[in-house]
């Protein structure tokens, strides 16, 4: 029995297919991207599938360069500066996909069975469109609520929470572990102080505030008071002590932003316009799993306003 495939078909089903992978995983991931390379990821996808059908490309898909071409499609559709990064995109890639082809299969078998088979293989005869489309929906259902479920689950146990920063139009995101011990508070407003990375927030500062911090000057009072005398954010700037293992008399540069949203489930958002954001000019997770440290008394106050109302 003669067997026809339609390239054209194989490749705008991969390049859907391949779309709604990456961006699924982009999603899930929280990781900003451009649409652009997402599309083109995609479309290196498609075509790597369809040469599949070609005779005499058999070598370019053994196990390994499977994986090696699955690396090459996360580095063009995210380009993930760090290792644990790169490796958090590759595996939830991997999970979606198996999940988006499972519930392909699967449907594709409830409603027709297996038709024909060579050598313990089954093809199939033909997929339609629409078929394909429902079961995009299902599978996206289905990771949807499933992978935030888990997600809030383990956040839950680690106690870290989805964070926004805003100031000026300009928004930051981050995650932030409730740090028990994170006691500071403005000494002038007693506002609580949420402890941010310099690097996640930088976007969010004036340029002559980023030169303190990219030329390592936090520290240097004379360096501060020079900058900020000539810096439109004069008035907005707080100074926070601190102390720590080492670090007898600290101090953090700290600003008010317009609002802090923090997210504590899918279904709760709490506003927080009374805080300070605390910048520090190092990492405050060694693994990057956090780059913020959130003042317990934020949560707790918010709690006690529900139970209230």
């Amino acid at each position: 029995m003669v067997k026809y495939v339609y390239g054209d078909i194989i490749f705008v089903e991969n390049l859907l297919m391949n779309y709604l992978i990456l961006l699924s995983t982009a999603k899930l991931t929280k990781s900003r991207y451009k649409k652009i390379n997402v599309l083109l990821a995609s479309l290196a996808g498609a075509i790597y599938a369809v040469f599949y059908y070609y005779p005499g490309f058999e070598y370019l898909y053994t196990w390994l360069l499977k994986i090696i071409f699955s690396l090459f499609i996360i580095v063009v559709a995210f380009n993930p500066y760090t290792l644990k990064e790169f490796v958090r995109k590759i595996l939830v890639f991997y999970i979606i996909s198996i999940i988006f082809g499972g519930a392909a299969f699967g449907i594709y078998y409830l409603i027709n069975g297996v038709k024909f088979t060579y050598k313990g293989i089954f093809y199939i005869e033909s997929f339609p469109a629409k078929l394909l489309l429902v079961s995009i929906l299902f599978a996206y259902i289905f990771v949807r609520f499933s992978w935030g479920y888990i997600v809030s689950r383990i956040r839950r146990e680690k106690i870290l929470l989805d964070v926004s920063i805003t100031k000026e139009n300009k928004k930051a995101y981050l995650v932030a572990l409730i740090d028990t011990g994170n006691s500071l508070t403005d000494p002038i407003t007693n506002m609580p102080v949420l402890v941010a990375e310099y690097e996640a927030i930088k976007e969010l500062l004036p340029l002559d505030i980023q030169k303190i911090f990219e030329d390592n000057k936090e520290n240097n009072l004379n360096a501060i008071a020079s900058v900020l005398s000539r810096s439109e954010w004069i008035t907005k700037f707080r100074f926070i002590p601190f102390k720590a293992l080492g670090v007898e008399n600290g101090l953090l540069i700290g600003f008010k932003p317009d609002g802090v949203n923090i997210e504590e489930d899918r279904n709760s958002q709490n506003c927080v316009k009374d805080i300070i954001v605390a910048i520090y000019n190092k990492k405050l997770s060694k693994d990057g799993e956090y780059s913020a440290l959130l003042h317990p008394e934020i949560i707790s106050d918010h709690n006690r306003g529900e139970n209230s109302a």
